[in-house]
């Protein structure tokens, strides 16, 4: 293969990893709306209806383990990705400029210019910079927080 295919390979199975975890996510928020719907409407008068919340209760423990499992595996082989369009970007014929990467080296700019703003905390945190995996760590209860 050619360090252009290869390259093209790298960026194509990124756009899938990164697709599939969103997919992933939507289906999380579908299923966990669909549970929580279900163990509100359980807490009527009913006698058997605790036995019914209780199981609701259940599969959303259930189904958010398996959904942070799955987030867990589709961030580290993105990472992997990334890793590999770095190495790309970073053998790529252009000159950096003033100790910032060449604006065409996309992910190698992007990425120290996400580090820096990360770097710079604020107590505003609507002006603090979050990744996915913080912002998906924020809705979804079981989700520690990973970057």
């Amino acid at each position: 293969m050619s360090y252009g295919e290869l390259r093209e390979q790298a960026w194509n199975f990124f756009q899938m990893q990164a697709g599939q975890r969103l997919m992933t996510f939507n289906y999380y928020v579908l299923i966990s709306s669909l549970l929580c719907t279900g163990l509100a409407s359980s807490l009527k008068d009913d006698p058997n209806s605790s036995y019914l919340g209780a199981s609701f209760g259940l599969l959303l423990i259930l189904f958010s383990f398996v959904f942070w499992k799955l987030d867990r595996r589709n961030s580290d082989l993105i990472k992997g990705a990334e890793e590999a369009l770095k190495f790309f970007e970073e053998s790529s014929i252009l000159n950096d400029t003033e100790g910032m990467p060449h604006v065409a080296n996309d992910s190698c700019g992007r990425n120290l210019l996400l580090r820096e703003k990360k770097q710079m905390w604020t107590w505003k945190f609507w002006k603090c910079s979050f990744s996915y995996t913080e912002c998906f760590g924020l809705v979804s209860p079981s989700s520690p927080s990973r970057a």
